[in-house]
Order: C-alpha cells, then structure tokens, then sequence
C-alpha cells in the first residue's frame, strides 16, 4: 500500500525541496494527506474496498421505531449505504430509501420498513430508525462505508522504557489510524532521540500506541505521531492523489498548483468505476471550486500590488 512519505517525496522535486513536513506534527503535509482522504472517502463516496457489514445482534420489535446500535461494535462507522430485512419466513428486502442527514418523524403504522434513517449519533451509540414501524421481528443487516482517518498528528506525552523489543507511548490516539501491522512515525522527542523513527505498530487504545521499537527510552514530553498509509485508497490511485497533494503544496503558485489539480480530478474521474454521476461531479466540484479560488485569490493580490506600486 501507497504511503505519504513517498508522496511527499516526489512532491519536494516538484517545489524545489521546500521542506513539507517542517512544522510540528510533520504539517502541512499531514493535513492536505488528510483533506484528500476525507474527499475519497465521505459521502457520497461508495467504494467496494472501503465497504463493511454489520447484523444488529437483536431482531426489531413489533412496535418499536428505534434501535440503538454501539459505536463498540462498529467503531469504523462512516455512514449508512443500505439495509436489509429478513423477515420471519426468511424472505429478505432491501429497503430502498436510507437517509444519513436527514431524520425521519416519528410515526405509529406498522409495516414493514420501506426507510431508515441514521437518526443520531453520539460518541456511544448511533440511532438508527424505521418507517414504517416494523411490523414483525426482522433481521437487520446493514452495509455501511467506513469512515475516513486522520493522518495526525496524535500527542504524545511520554515513552516508555521499551520492553520485549516494544515501546509504549502514552498519549491521545485514535486506534482506527493505527491498526495492526500499519507504521507509525514518530517525531519530537530531543533527550533521547532513539524514541523517534518510523516504527511498525503492535496495538494501539485511547490512549496507548505500542510499536515495534527495541530501543525505547523513558522521556516526557510533546511529541507527536502519525501513520502515514494512504490505506484503505488502493495504489492504483496513486496520480490522484499525488497530483492533488502537489496541488496543495503550490500555495505560493496557484497557475501550476491547478495544473496538478486538473490532472487529479482527470484521473479521478478515468478511474472511478463503480461511481455514478452524481459521485464523480461532487468529487471534481469539490477541488476544481479549490483551483477558482487560488486563481481569484491571486489575481486580487496582483491588482492589489499593482495599485499600490508595488
């Protein structure tokens, strides 16, 4: 898988080596990686390599229009993509109208559901609601898309001595950006600097990243991690987003930095199959109106200058 270290690679031959990852946390490189990730992966994007199921553990009740389902057991949720009944007799149905934004009323006839809506979510639980109110006891499948991770940076607080070939950091993390097996890159340690490098991820909470670094330390301080896989996008979207990163690091030229946005979304679009219309102009609405604004920004800047003299 395609990682953001070799995207910034090639990006630095493209702006003369300016550093991209100079400020604290490896930024901005780590926030543009990001701001593309969640264009590829929100809504209303569906992907097949980026899809998952869950069966709620109880049927619904006859009766009842709301179910409450733990972020525990779908901690990946993104949103809602489909949903399916299986009733009694096992026959199954698609419910066609899902909703992720929009709430459904409250409502008292029975049937068997032809909507559901993503009614709430909190930091526990998500809502998730019929209509019609289910009739009978229906097995609910759903089919949702996973959401889109943060690069970083995470803080870090302290390492720990490392043990069994492993180093503990203690600090705030998000274990969805740090699965198993994935690098986790390590920065801003000064007193013992064996605590930094790009090290291979042995599990992560809250509020724990343990990584595969036999050299560990003890040593409090602010620092700072990030994962650096482009995981789940596949490789073969690599000039997507390397073009559109490029984009984003020509903040100083907005002529080349459309360029490198145009070939982006160009090859978005050749190689999005599976996405309708619809998906595919949000995606290239989204970053071409970016290319506008640069364009305008800096023609106001240019006539800005030119009338003061300068």
């Amino acid at each position: 898988m395609g990682n953001l270290q070799q995207t910034i690679n090639w990006a630095q031959t493209q702006v003369e080596y300016v550093p991209l990852t100079a400020g604290l946390g490896q930024e901005p490189a780590v926030s543009a990686a990001t701001a593309i990730r969640d264009s590829f992966l929100s809504a209303p994007m569906t992907w097949y390599w980026n899809r998952a199921s869950f069966t709620l553990p109880s049927p619904t009740t006859k009766g009842t229009q709301d179910y409450n389902i733990l972020l525990t057991s779908i901690p990946d949720f993104g949103f809602l993509e489909k949903v399916a009944l299986t009733d009694p007799n096992g026959k199954i149905w698609e419910i066609k109208d899902i909703y992720n934004s929009s709430p459904l009323s409250q409502a008292t006839d029975q049937q068997r559901p032809n909507g559901a809506a993503v009614q709430s979510v909190t930091s526990t639980n998500l809502v998730l609601r019929f209509i019609g109110v289910p009739n009978a006891a229906y097995t609910v499948a759903i089919t949702y898309q996973k959401k889109a991770q943060s690069f970083g940076p995470f803080f870090i607080t302290a390492a720990g001595n490392a043990a069994a070939g492993n180093t503990a950091y203690t600090g705030t993390f998000d274990p969805l950006s740090f699965p198993t097996g994935s690098t986790a890159i390590i920065t801003g340690f000064v007193a013992h600097t064996v605590n930094n490098g790009s090290f291979v991820v042995v599990s992560c909470t809250t509020t724990t990243l343990t990584v595969a670094n036999a050299g560990g330390v003890a040593e409090t301080i602010s620092a700072f991690a990030n994962n650096f896989d482009w995981a789940p996008i596949p490789d073969y979207y690599r000039d997507i987003y390397n073009n559109l990163f490029l984009s984003e690091m020509m903040w100083d030229d907005p002529q080349r930095a459309q360029i490198h946005r145009q070939r982006g979304v160009g090859a978005f679009l050749a190689k999005a199959q599976g996405l309708n219309d619809m998906q595919k102009n949000a995606f290239a609405q989204q970053w071409m109106a970016r290319s506008s604004e640069e364009v305008t920004n800096s023609m106001l800047t240019q006539i800005g200058n030119s009338g003061r003299g300068v």
